[in-house]
């Protein structure tokens, strides 16, 4: 079995804390074949091709069409780049997780709004007009630039607050997403790793200074879903398999969803240790199942 993961530059990544590197680890160790690529590395010739990268560092032109798998692993922004991958991706005719349609079709902040109903009341728009209306009616808000990640691009809003509002929207040329501020944050963020339409595992993220939640800056403390979100899990999962997201990351605040992350979901090592189990072999396993 043949498999290629689109990811970013392998020498920038954190060999001990990242997920693609486990991952790509864990399929070599069961004797399936990996290749890494950059985006920049896809072209198209006659048919859809990569620059593709082997265990041993050595670079070969391939058809996508002669993989197995594909991973799609490259983390946000979603620029113009990206796009083009996607398309690229597209016309393999492989197996592509998460599907290059999904990426395309959901921002990873906008994806979650067909399920409002679980979120913290949240508004997107432009419109500083609108925004300020918001904010006076909630009160202490966050606001998020609609392609950032990690929490960069995040900052709070409080009543007045219109400079912060003017640069994140450019004056009103620029959408972003804003929400109320959940308090229950400094006590943690929860990460859901999904695989397929079921919880792989979970772990609460406390940022150990400041407000952002995320496995670069927060403790990764054990956790367990309580009743309401899994009932919220039950409904976001099979929609996802649906739109061909196999492995994603949801994120809840005080049993509200926030976000659902389907580019670059990370977190599987902390859970892995927090729990005492192989995530990675797991996901492995089930990606076989689907190229079966």
């Amino acid at each position: 079995m043949k498999w290629l993961v689109v990811l970013d530059p392998i020498e920038g990544l954190i060999a001990t804390t990242d997920t693609s590197i486990a991952l790509i680890n864990e399929g070599r160790r069961q004797e399936i074949t990996v290749d890494t690529a950059t985006i920049e590395n896809l072209f198209f010739d006659s048919c859809a091709s990569v620059l593709a990268e082997d265990l041993k560092n050595r670079k070969t032109r391939r058809r996508l069409a002669d993989y197995d798998l594909i991973l799609m692993r490259k983390e946000p922004p979603y620029d113009l780049r990206f796009h083009y991958a996607s398309q690229l991706l597209s016309l393999s005719g492989t197996r592509v997780i998460n599907s290059p349609l999904a990426l395309r079709n959901f921002n990873e902040k906008l994806i979650a709004l067909p399920f409002v109903d679980h979120m913290p009341p949240t508004l997107v728009a432009s419109s500083p007009e609108l925004i300020a209306e918001f904010v006076d009616a909630h009160g202490h808000c966050v606001i998020k630039s609609l392609d950032s990640f990690q929490g960069k691009s995040v900052q709070q809003l409080k009543v007045g607050d219109q400079t912060a509002i003017d640069e994140m929207t450019a004056c009103g040329g620029q959408p972003v997403m804003v929400q109320k501020f959940l308090d229950r944050v400094y006590q943690g963020d929860k990460r859901v790793i999904m695989l397929g339409d079921r919880v792989l595992g979970a772990a609460m993220r406390r940022p150990r200074q400041g407000f952002h939640a995320n496995f670069a800056n927060s403790d990764a403390l054990k956790t367990e879903l309580t009743d309401r979100e899994q009932q919220i899990v039950d409904q976001v999962g099979p929609w996802m398999v649906d739109q061909g997201i196999h492995f994603s990351g949801l994120d809840f605040i005080g049993e509200k969803l926030t976000e659902i992350n389907i580019t670059c979901p990370t977190g599987i090592i902390q859970i892995s240790d927090l729990d005492n189990r192989n995530l990675a072999g797991e996901i492995v396993d089930y990606f076989i199942r689907q190229v079966q």
